[in-house]
């Protein structure tokens, strides 16, 4: 009887056999890149051809709705090319719709996905796919903060809000990974298909980490240099694609997404100590101005409690309302925490019946 575990973990399509070249599709998503285009296919396209001995290849590259001569020149690249195809986007999706759109269309064995710039030099593309494949892994990461890995060229405030952005994702995720908003990876193609992404934005890369994660998928890392200096040479005029704002919101939702008890629960506890601690120093204050009264019990609380409010109003206030404001972030943390294992069993069982249906068809 094959388990709901067993389901999920199984390849969807048999690997390649002994002897046969796997089938690598290596996607490029591009925007207004024509300035850079041209020498970043021909460098990756030298590099693929010197890789067919042991892979057999196919170039995809998304125009993704630019407005410059991207889509020509992608055109008049693959014109004479077999091994390319170039997909177009009529206005501009961004990042994440333009690598759902290229992995709809992929049929390889793997799948590697890597910036235009080539910010990350072409022989990363077999690096990961040879540490994918002997850790018969599903994804591999080109990781620039991982111990081995560095970056050279990046301006400083670029530099501190990428590093801090992928430390506080690793936090969030469980610290196993280094780098988490990078796109330069490796995939099986197979396991990639299964996931059902719906990022339109950069937050496609952490998206289906998270996923990965929930089907506890083996994730790597490659150690890898992240270099800005030649694209800024070889284009000084070009503008980083990078919009800062959307992806801080976006990063910060994505590892509310990995833990959320970390926004909720951690913040409602330190508030919830504070509350108490200024409960418990107006208690003390409250029976020494009783033990300073006499008479009945009930006038004596009253009166002493009158004094105290008179002389520390603000500490009744304060407590007041830190304790609301604690109790309701621990209730959110709670409401939180359920809603996403309610998800990540939703998402398990979508998965695991997915792969059944396809094994079913395939037979």
């Amino acid at each position: 009887m094959t388990t709901l575990d067993d389901a999920v973990d199984f390849d969807l399509d048999a690997p390649p056999s002994a002897g046969e070249r796997p089938f690598v599709s290596v996607v490029v998503p591009a925007y207004n890149e024509a300035l850079i285009l041209m020498q970043s296919l021909t460098e990756l396209y030298a590099y693929l051809s010197a890789l067919s001995d042991t892979y057999e290849w196919e170039l995809v590259i998304v125009n993704d709705g630019s407005q410059d001569e991207t889509g020509d020149i992608a055109d008049a690249f693959a014109r004479a090319r077999p091994e390319v195809r170039v997909l177009h986007h009529a206005v501009n999706f961004r990042l994440g719709q333009a690598l759902r759109y290229a992995f709809n269309t992929c049929q390889g064995d793997y799948v590697v996905t890597i910036d235009c710039d080539l910010s990350y030099a072409p022989e990363h593309i077999g690096l990961l796919l040879e540490r994918l494949r002997e850790d018969h892994a599903k994804i591999a990461v080109a990781s620039p903060y991982m111990k081995g890995g560095e970056t050279t060229g990046i301006p400083f405030g670029r530099r501190v809000l990428s590093r801090g952005a992928n430390r506080f994702l690793s936090a969030a995720s469980g610290g196993q990974l280094s780098t988490l908003t990078g796109m330069v990876r490796a995939y099986d193609r197979p396991f990639l298909s299964s996931l059902s992404l719906r990022s339109m934005g950069t937050d496609i890369n952490t998206e289906i980490l998270y996923k990965a994660q929930l089907l506890n998928a083996r994730v790597v890392e490659v150690p890898a240099h992240l270099d800005w200096s030649s694209s800024q040479q070889s284009a000084p005029g070009r503008e980083s694609k990078m919009q800062i704002g959307k992806s801080t919101s976006a990063y910060a939702f994505s590892g509310f997404m990995f833990r959320p008890v970390a926004f909720f629960i951690i913040p409602g506890l330190v508030i919830l100590a504070f509350a108490m601690y200024n409960l418990g120093w107006l208690t003390y204050n409250l029976l020494h101005e009783y033990s300073h009264l006499s008479g009945e019990f009930e006038p004596r609380m009253s009166e002493a409690f009158a004094i105290s409010f008179d002389e520390r109003p603000h500490a009744f206030f304060v407590s007041g309302f830190s304790l609301v404001i604690a109790v309701q972030l621990l209730s959110l943390g709670i409401m939180a925490s359920q809603q996403k294992r309610y998800f990540e069993e939703l998402f398990h069982v979508s998965t695991a019946t997915y792969k059944e249906q396809k094994q079913a068809r395939g037979r």
